[in-house]
């Protein structure tokens, strides 16, 4: 018999035992979940998925939910609590110092961060659309913490006390903090500026 956690309800159960038969579920639509399972209303098959990716059982990607496990017992110490701290943006202008920002905290688990530090890792929201499409305004961002980085990597830094999401572009001797989306400018970094790279993105976690 699967022992499921405590604080999974009906709805939530019925979900993970769906995606456990049928395992390719890229193509399936929420309303057809919502009709497979006796739901009214698809709105309400989201927000269980929702719920299931930040409790661990589910990832969200490009693709859609893919369940990874059905279950995490009585493990508790499983859980964590992971700080968000306030908003990133995905732009080149923004407000000064992170701490203006109220601090918030999601629970979240081992199986869902990837990561095997967690004591270093964060979570920022990101704000604006200059990383579209990899990050998309209100994404949650998973930044661990450490000042290296590859170029081919998205960085959580601070330009001149703004929290930015970027890349960092080496061109001619001279630091460049580009974006993702065409439409926006490479920004010089002058040699005046404060910049401090914090960490590297580690997860995207979609606008729910």
């Amino acid at each position: 018999m699967q022992m499921f956690n405590k604080d999974l309800d009906a709805i939530q159960k019925a979900l993970i035992a769906f995606f456990k038969k049928n395992t390719n579920q890229e193509n399936i639509t929420l309303r057809e979940i919502a009709s497979s399972l006796g739901i009214n209303h698809p709105q309400t098959i989201l927000n269980k998925l929702n719920q299931l990716v930040l409790k661990g059982y589910f990832v969200k990607d490009e693709s859609g939910y893919k369940l990874i496990r059905e279950t995490i017992g009585d493990r508790m110490n499983d859980v964590i609590q992971l700080p968000i701290y306030g908003f990133a943006q995905c732009g080149n202008k923004g407000k000064k110092v992170l701490d203006e920002y109220t601090q918030e905290k999601i629970p979240v688990t081992m199986a869902m961060l990837g990561v095997g530090d967690v004591s270093a890792c964060f979570f920022v929201r990101a704000k604006g659309n200059s990383m579209e499409p990899k990050i998309q305004d209100g994404d949650l961002v998973l930044i661990k913490q450490q000042p290296a980085y590859d170029p081919s990597d998205y960085v959580f830094v601070m330009h001149n006390n703004l929290p930015k999401l970027k890349r960092i572009l080496k061109k001619d001797g001279k630091l460049y903090l580009e974006s993702v989306n065409r439409f926006f400018d490479k920004v010089e970094v002058d040699k005046y500026d404060e910049t401090k790279v914090v960490g590297v993105v580690k997860k995207i976690i979609k606008n729910m």
